[in-house]
């Protein structure tokens, strides 16, 4: 007797629905229709690579080298035997390790495969957890859970899916009478689950260089939900009692520390699959990789800074052809190791080895927890370990917002493109970052927006059910000035493919203080941006700003307080911090922390643009222009960098040299909405009232989704306009404009203003003493020209003193 063989194989077990019943009644029949089963069926099954193994009785057993040759297989068969009298078949598919004796075929799972086909409906198929694995990464395929059967004989625990794509019937679990375990079933064993099952979505398996990145990454997480899934109830920790968790980077324990990008790759990869699992709050990468290569920072001290209550670490190690990952889950709280596994692979067997990885996953997970609601398939995407590399440089350098880092960003997106010039990122990449610029007065938006509109759309089809895809299009839209509808569906469409992603949440927080201003809503994205990524330096940044917007100083002082701590090098944190102290009254605090921004980074320009502000608002006029020409000498070719010359010098009184420079902004670019501002001005004080409404016209429009501050100070300077020409109701009108900003900082002292040269001037200065008290005055105050007539009264005194600048 030859020795015996083991192999993986799919096992498909048939049965003939009433053929008992028939064969007592009609056994000449009964005989026929075997006859006519064998002669229809077994040409199919040798055309999808089956063995006919043996008939038993009226069932069949067959196998297959692949589940996806078993499945279509099957499928066939049913659709086949539908106009065949009284060859009503259920079928059932599972896949495990068989052991091949001679003719016959033996183990524990042939076992499994013949007690799961009552479990379909007449006509249907029913599947194990580990056939369902291989359907979930093909969209083609729908299933739904039936449930957990105790089996008899079984002693594995077995989770059954039907497919329900194809035509094929759903299980109706009060018509199986299938054979069980004699015991009570435990909770977790139950044929059907207590409320009904959700269907089955596909996960789509993301780019990484290597594709062992995925497939392991899938095993790390199948022990990981596992635990999450079962027992998160009793689980505190993260915000509000979130089940949460920081996935920190993969040490690389090779010997080629080249292999660097391997193990963040394996780490990037963990992410994307905890990403998907509902209800799991997952830190982003930028925040877990800060703790790259820091060893002296305990976990439970990391679990503190991330508001996480678990943590996963692990290492990686590469020789030749084999890997070696090992994974642990801890509780951040007490240090409990709660999970961990070590998991060998030779590289050069991963593909074949990756249905029998992605059945690990789904032995012990809860799938039905796994995978967002929309009813889309992300396209498999992957990239090379090179194109992967110069893609993540390409995001560190465009967090870090001044223009060095991001016309360093651009370099690595267009090597990332020329490497992969499929890699959709890539192209979001650019996207983002030419707009980014722009928005940063690094370029200029006629140059920037064609170029982001062609990389975004060349993303969009490349791959359109990517968040990342469509938060890029979302930002394309806002700078074209689409209608706030269009612009906000991509948004939410980038949230609902993946609500884990920060940058979605961050972005649409900043399109609701912008354009729709409701601060409140957008207070809310921007703490679940900060929640997912608390350590990102520009998502802390924006939720700061968002607190500035909404009047919460202190919250917005201690998020910038704690950016700095962890990235001192950031300028935007030292200027953010000292609008709050300018709204506060803490004029030599604002001062001082503006100028840090400056001496941590000097050779940016927007950090002395801030530092010129603060001194401009103190009346500090010729050394805001010092500061504002030192910003020009570091962005030469910046309109603007010139529109803001114009603003300092137009508070100095230096109206030669305001027209200078619009006119040079407006030769470097057509879009120069804080230079149409400060014209708007210039035409006010000159009494040139239908030029003035022309410009702060142009002004408003172009600000919509830029800022807040300058477009409703454009709104103002038309009601000041319109208040002095006599013309109440338009004056009214812009009243009301203003009421649209209910809940932005700074927009109720503007109203003040209004209302001041209505004639209504004791209602002004309440507003404006008011607004003060509130830590939300108008920051102006000092040198605005609107405010010039009052400026030798009293109360007006009183104000400036208030605001401590009398």
């Amino acid at each position: 007797m030859p020795d015996p063989t083991y192999k993986l194989a799919t096992i498909v077990f048939t049965d003939i629905v009433g053929f008992t019943k028939l064969s007592a009644e009609n056994e000449p029949l009964a005989i026929q229709l075997l006859e006519t089963q064998r002669t229809t069926l077994k040409p199919i099954v040798e055309r999808h690579n089956g063995s006919w193994l043996k008939e038993i009785g009226d069932g069949l057993l067959l196998t297959f080298d692949t589940t996806k040759d078993a499945v279509d297989c099957s499928i066939e068969m049913q659709h086949t035997v539908k106009n065949v009298a009284n060859l009503d078949l259920r079928i059932g598919i599972h896949q495990g390790e068989v052991v091949i004796q001679g003719n016959d075929i033996l183990g524990d799972d042939v076992n499994v495969a013949s007690r799961i086909e009552p479990f379909a409906s007449p006509g249907g198929i029913v599947v194990t957890n580990r056939v369902n694995a291989s359907l979930l990464r093909d969209p083609v395929y729908q299933t739904k859970l039936v449930g957990k059967p105790a089996l008899k004989g079984v002693r594995q625990e077995v989770k059954l899916h039907c497919i329900i794509s194809h035509g094929l019937p759903e299980t109706d679990i009060s018509k199986v009478s299938a054979k069980m375990e004699s015991k009570s079933p435990s909770p977790s064993s139950s044929a059907a689950p207590s409320t009904p099952p959700q269907e089955q979505q596909p996960i789509k398996k993301s780019s990484l260089p290597l594709i062992v990145g995925g497939i392991i990454g899938a095993v790390i997480i199948a022990g990981i939900a596992v635990f999450f899934v079962s027992g998160s109830k009793n689980i505190p920790g993260g915000t509000s009692g979130q089940v949460s968790i920081a996935c920190l980077p993969f040490v690389n324990m090779s010997a080629d520390k080249e292999n660097e990008y391997f193990s963040d790759g394996i780490t990037e990869e963990i992410l994307n699959y905890l990403a998907k699992i509902k209800n799991l709050r997952v830190i982003s990468r930028t925040s877990s990789f800060t703790y790259k290569d820091k060893k002296d920072i305990s976990l439970a001290e990391i679990g503190k800074q991330l508001n996480v209550s678990h943590v996963l670490e692990g290492s990686v190690r590469k020789a030749g052809q084999k890997v070696r990952i090992t994974a642990q889950l801890i509780k951040s709280g007490d240090d409990a190791h709660l999970w961990s596994e070590t998991y060998d692979r030779e590289l050069k067997d991963i593909f074949a080895v990756q249905d029998e990885i992605a059945q690990t996953i789904v032995n012990t997970l809860e799938m039905d927890y796994i995978g967002h609601t929309e009813n889309t398939v992300e396209k498999k995407r992957e990239t090379s370990l090179e194109a992967y590399n110069l893609y993540l440089q390409g995001l560190h350098f465009q967090t870090n917002r001044d223009e060095a880092g991001m016309r360093m960003a651009l370099s690595y997106f267009n090597k990332t493109v020329k490497e992969d010039p499929t890699y959709e990122l890539a192209y979001v990449g650019l996207a983002n970052t030419y707009l980014l610029m722009a928005d940063y007065g690094y370029k200029t938006f006629d140059e920037s927006l064609p170029l982001a509109e062609y990389n975004s759309n060349k993303a969009l089809e490349l791959n359109p059910n990517l968040a990342e895809v469509q938060v890029s299009q979302a930002y394309v839209s806002l700078i074209r000035k689409d209608s706030p509808d269009k612009t906000e569906k991509y948004f939410k469409k980038a949230i609902q493919l993946n609500p884990n992603y920060a940058r979605a949440q961050h972005w649409y927080s900043d399109f609701l203080k912008l354009v729709i201003k409701d601060q409140e809503k957008a207070y809310e994205y921007a703490t679940t941006a900060y929640n997912l990524d608390p350590l990102s330096p520009i998502v802390s940044f924006n939720l700061a700003d968002v607190c500035v917007n909404a009047g919460y100083l202190d919250k917005g002082e201690e998020v910038l307080k704690k950016t700095l701590v962890f990235n001192p090098q950031f300028f935007k944190a030292y200027g953010q911090l000292s609008i709050i102290y300018r709204m506060q009254g803490r004029w030599d605090e604002a001062e001082k922390t503006a100028h840090q921004g400056t001496e941590v980074n000097p050779e940016d320009g927007n950090p002395w643009r801030q530092y010129s502000e603060i001194l401009s608002l103190q009346g500090k006029h010729q050394e805001a222009i010092r500061a504002m020409e030192k910003m020009n000498s570091l962005m030469p070719n910046s309109s603007f960098s010139l529109e803001f010359l114009s603003i300092v010098n137009y508070f100095a009184k230096n109206y030669s040299k305001v027209k200078e420079y619009i006119s040079q902004a407006k030769n470097i670019s057509q879009t120069v909405p804080l230079g149409r501002l400060v014209e708007g001005w210039l035409y006010y004080d000159e009494k040139k009232y239908e030029e003035a409404i022309e410009a702060f016209d142009y002004a408003q429009k172009i600000f919509l989704g830029l800022s807040v501050l300058f477009e409703s100070m454009a709104i103002t300077g038309k009601g000041c306009v319109y208040a002095d020409m006599g013309e109440t109701e338009m004056a009214k009108s812009m009243l009301l404009e203003l009421e649209k900003f209910t809940g932005t900082t700074g927009i109720t002292s503007l109203k003040g203003i209004i209302l001041m040269h209505m004639g209504n001037k004791e209602k002004g200065y309440n507003i404006l003493k008011e607004q003060i008290k509130k830590n939300d005055p108008y920051v102006f105050l000092k040198i605005d020209s609107y405010l010039k007539p009052y400026r030798n009264e009293a109360k007006f005194k009183e104000l400036l003193k208030l605001y401590n600048l009398g």
